[in-house]
């Protein structure tokens, strides 16, 4: 079976971005991110594409965008989240994964919560000013399986936390 799990990192009002970039610098988060998601295929927007600027290295990278004019040599485009969900499990079957990971942004992970049973949660601690958020959830519905604090890196404190949903 194949985990559908979310990678993000967010602050207590939700916040995940703000002016299509991170807004926060946590180098150590992005090492975590890294770990996760090597070796798993990646599903993004296509607005988190343009943000990161390339296709990230040693994963299977899938852009959903409903921009029919859009296309890439460098990544796989799907029309919506459930063709990039069969992108994406198709992926790990060819590459021996048993986990596919969504990066977001805010309406991928939309689409994602209902069908995904993992997060890996970047808790920054404080209210973050941001545009773009991760949508609300009901926390009671999962498990918190590890948390682990971060290192404090300008001004950020936060935790690394497994979310697994309950059955």
């Amino acid at each position: 079976m194949i985990t559908v799990s979310i990678v993000v990192a967010m602050s207590r009002n939700f916040g995940i971005g703000r002016e299509n970039q991170l807004p926060w610098h946590l180098p150590e988060d992005l090492k975590n991110f890294k770990a996760i998601t090597m070796g798993k295929p990646i599903i993004m927007g296509r607005k988190t594409f343009d943000s990161i600027g390339r296709p990230l290295p040693g994963r299977t990278n899938i852009v959903v965008t409903r921009n029919r004019g859009w296309s890439s040599n460098t990544v796989l485009v799907a029309r919506g989240f459930e063709e990039a969900l069969v992108l994406a499990k198709n992926a790990c079957h060819q590459n021996d994964c048993n986990e596919l990971m969504v990066i977001g942004g805010e309406m991928i992970y939309r689409a994602a919560l209902p069908v995904v049973s993992r997060i890996y949660l970047t808790e920054v601690k404080g209210d973050i000013a941001a545009d773009t958020f991760f949508p609300s959830f009901d926390r009671s519905q999962w498990v918190e399986q590890n948390r682990r604090r971060g290192k404090i890196q300008a001004d950020f404190s936060y935790d690394f936390v497994i979310l697994d949903k309950r059955c």
